[in-house]
């Protein structure tokens, strides 16, 4: 392959660089080539009468049309002028093309949404949307088109380094965007994945220690012993385990740029009995990745039909959570378990596969997928299917017509994916209505169509306020999925839909108050399972512990709410090593340190048992709790699952730090908690307290390896650290030589930071990072929002970034230290007077008749 070519395969998701650009001034000359003027008027025939886009200080615009046919044109015009490049690059992903602009990288990431037919998903559902709403998305579709048209000699940055021009937006492309929104916020498929490799490694009955459900329930013995039906060959088990080390490598990589099964978000409301001001507050902090530009973008739009302010996803021209002048509403993970893993038995039978069902043998369904690869051959892959769904490793393993592509694996075991992409749903059409609804009962009926989204929305007027639950979850003849169900007996098949008007909800409850936090928001053993997969629960108990402060409630509070940064976990953990006892036994252990290990693990633990938990970035004690948590997790865990850089590691990573976990579990006094024995040290058989004392000594030299040896110097914010990075530099450690050289020199240019943070994965103001490996935050409140409802002008928000994807706009990063002064900002939309004085700048498109 020739340099040049190696060189335009350098930058990751929508960006190829070059290291023939090698400055920021001329990335500089690139992106500003791009820029347009925001006060001027364009002429279109686009629109029948004259459509406003004024923008106000920070870039937000404000839509304002006399139909909502031109307001859609004006919607995909200005979101086209923010966003174009990740409006294409997240387009290319949904339908597996990405490697037509990313080139081979990107190729397994193609052959998995291939694999799980998402192009067909999408298809499907714009054929059966209502006339009304593929209308409303094919204008959207024109106006982002026509700043395609207007701009095809100065494109942005990533497209123009990448030279990939763009084609037409299609009206079905928004369908893909919602696709990647329910990939995210479905969960449980890497917990299955990694349970198979863990259960490989230390058997069913240990593995299921790695995923505990929730504090207060049993390991899960029952779903993962369903694994002792296979009866594996070694040769078979090395086969799979594999294939499966390439699909969660695939799960890895989709984390990194869509953030998928990732925990997400906080919401609250609280009624106007227990309000100061004797009206509703409705609040909202989305908790996404750390990503450059922000997962969401604002947007205020105006026309008879349609109108309102709050958050949306590029590509997608309704508001997702916001206010529209009625009712304001605001969603959260369910943490939903959507997707099943089945393993199937194969065989060959004179060239054709067939799968074992209740002792017959089925061929598989076969499709064939044509990949194209930038400066590359295409690949043909062919997607086998049981009725189950897709066989993902078959896929993964096939024969190989590309470098990038493993040669193929053979198995006598496939992993069948079931998928509730399967049931047709109106969640299009029922977050459009929600938009215009003017009351709660209209809420309610718009909820109750959302099916392939699942969230817990809270919603509120002026007077009353509401919790619902979204979603379509699979009816299962037996089990609960939490891990992989043998396919053949049949008794683990799912029998249908469930959701719309059955789902959870509760509409002005006694105690005056609504939220979530991805907690387990219903009784243990509910059925159908929502998900055995819940957050931890300390956000949730921080929501309802301030809530439950204070008699009379205000905006103020709300804000300092979302600011919280207090680990209520943390007491617990005192609180249980303060049990005589247990103290007794850490003493016990102290003393078999040697002088300095014993006086620096003293130092760490009275330290730890005297802090508040109030997680600041210039705390010393926040630091040592950090570190502590650090060396603890791998002092548990990593004798067993390391080394650092081995793949078990990385999957117990991502297991560990997005769902209920093994580390928390252990520490709160799992009874059989089978990790706290180092297995490296076999004459000896540590207890737990010899573990804990161990990794407190670790952690005063980890203290000092980082800070340095003056504990005045120590800081938490100095540890973690916040940084806005694009998709393409989050690639860059799949990439070496020339092209991980390539896009270090674009990172220099489009990403911000590091900053000092706060918080951590327990506080109301996240901080998530993966405990055991570094202090690199990647999940944060994305967005916060705050509606109160005494107010003129009732909403109020941020968002983490600026809104423009563009480097050399103003806007690509002036909201980074709005965000990060854990304030928010108002956004007037009742009163025309402060809207138009809040919106000054004003891009007018002008309506011309053919």
């Amino acid at each position: 392959m020739s340099l040049i070519n190696k060189i335009s395969r350098a930058v990751g998701v929508v960006a190829l660089g070059s290291t023939l650009v090698g400055c920021d001034g001329l990335f500089n000359h690139i992106a500003e080539k791009n820029l347009d003027d925001v006060n001027i008027e364009i002429e279109t025939s686009g629109v029948a009468e004259d459509v406003e886009i004024r923008r106000d200080a920070y870039g937000v615009p404000m839509i304002e049309a006399a139909s909502i046919g031109d307001l859609a044109y004006g919607m995909g015009y200005s979101m086209a002028q923010d966003r174009l490049a990740e409006m294409v690059g997240m387009n290319l992903l949904s339908r597996g093309r990405l490697s037509e602009m990313a080139g081979p990288m990107a190729l397994e990431m193609d052959i998995y949404m291939r694999t799980l037919g998402v192009t067909q998903v999408i298809e499907q559902r714009y054929a059966d949307l209502d006339a009304d709403i593929k209308a409303h998305l094919q204008r959207f579709a024109k106006g982002v088109n026509a700043y395609i048209d207007s701009h095809e000699d100065r494109l942005p940055l990533e497209l123009t380094l990448s030279d990939y021009q763009p084609e037409a937006w299609h009206a079905s492309n928004t369908i893909g965007i919602f696709v990647l929104l329910n990939l995210g916020v479905g969960f449980n498929l890497h917990e299955e994945l990694g349970f198979l490799q863990f259960a490989q490694k230390f058997g069913w009955q240990k593995a299921a220690y790695l995923a505990p459900v929730y504090p207060d329930e049993k390991i899960d013995f029952a779903e993962a012993e369903k694994i002792s039906q296979l009866q594996l060959s070694d040769e078979t088990v090395a086969a799979l385990n594999q294939q499966l080390q390439r699909i969660s490598a695939v799960e890895q990589q989709l984390k990194s740029v869509n953030g998928q099964g990732i925990a997400a978000s906080n919401n609250w409301a609280v009624h106007k009995n227990k309000t100061q001001n004797g009206a509703s507050l409705v609040t909202n902090d989305t908790h996404l990745l750390l990503t450059h530009p922000s997962t969401w973008t604002l947007m205020e739009v105006k026309s008879p039909e349609y109108s309102g302010v709050g958050i949306t996803l590029a590509g997608v021209p309704a508001l997702v959570a916001g206010y529209n002048g009625h009712i304001a509403w605001g969603e959260t993970m369910v943490m939903a378990d959507t997707m099943d893993v089945f393993l199937e038995k194969l065989r060959d039978n004179d060239g054709v596969t067939e799968y074992l069902y209740q002792d017959s043998w089925y061929p598989v369904t076969e499709r064939t997928e044509v990949i194209k690869v930038k400066g590359e051959d295409d690949v043909e892959l062919i997607v086998q299917s049981t009725r189950h769904g897709p066989l993902l490793n078959t896929a993964l393993a096939g024969e190989s017509k590309h470098e990038i592509v493993p040669p193929q694996i053979h198995s006598e075991y496939g992993l069948a994916l079931a998928w509730t992409a399967q049931y047709a749903d109106k969640t299009i059409e029922s977050f459009f209505s929600l938009g215009q609804a003017k009351n709660l009962k209209q809420v309610e009926e718009a909820l109750n169509g959302v099916g392939f989204i699942h969230l817990n929305v809270i919603y509120g007027d002026a007077d009353s306020i509401g919790w619902q639950v979204t979603g379509t979850y699979p009816l299962r003849k037996k089990g609960t999925g939490h891990f992989p169900s043998p396919g053949w007996t049949g008794e683990y098949d799912w029998t249908g839909p469930w959701g719309g008007e059955n789902t959870p909800r509760q509409v002005n409850p006694e105690q005056g108050w609504l939220g979530t936090g991805n907690h387990r928001t219903v009784e243990p053993g509910f059925s159908p399972t929502l998900t055995s997969s819940w957050y931890y629960p300390e956000r949730y108990e921080r929501i309802a512990q301030m809530l439950n402060t204070s008699k009379k409630h205000n905006y103020a509070s709300m804000e300092a709410m979302q600011a919280d940064r207090r680990d209520v976990f943390i007491a617990k953990v005192q609180q249980r090593w303060a049990d005589a006892d247990q103290w007794k036994n850490i003493e016990t252990a102290l003393q078999q340190l040697d002088d300095d290990e014993q006086e620096n693990a003293r130092f760490i633990l009275e330290r730890m048992m005297e802090f508040n938990g109030e997680m600041r970035e210039t705390s010393a004690n926040a630091a040592i709790w950090g570190a502590l948590e650090h060396s603890l997790t791998r002092a548990i865990f990593l004798d067993e699952l390391g080394p650092d850089d081995s793949h078990l590691w990385h999957v117990f990573m991502s297991v560990n730090g997005r769902a209920y976990s093994a580390y928390q579990d252990h520490v709160l006094g799992r009874e059989g908690a089978p990790f706290w024995d180092d297995v490296s040290t076999e004459e000896v058989e540590e207890q737990e307290a010899d573990i804990i004392v161990r990794a407190a000594a670790d952690a005063y030299t980890h203290l000092e390896q980082q800070l340095g040896d003056e504990v005045a110097d120590w800081q938490w914010g100095k540890l973690l650290t916040y940084h806005w990075q694009t998709n393409s530099t989050k690639f860059q450690k799949y990439l070496s030589g020339v092209e991980a050289y390539a896009v270090g020199k674009l990172a220099g240019y489009t990403d911000r930071g590091p900053y000092p943070a706060g918080g951590n994965r327990n506080t109301l103001n996240v901080a998530g990072h993966d405990l055991g490996t570094d202090y690199k935050v990647w999940n944060v409140p994305a967005m916060r929002m705050i509606v109160d409802f005494s107010q003129e002008e009732p909403l109020s928000l941020v968002v983490a970034g600026g809104q423009s994807g563009n480097p050399a706009s103003p806007h690509y990063d002036d909201g980074i230290d709005l965000w990060l002064s854990r304030k928010n900002r108002n956004l007037p939309f009742n009163s025309d007077e402060k809207v138009k004085a809040h919106f000054k700048d004003l891009t007018l498109l002008k309506a011309v008749s053919e």
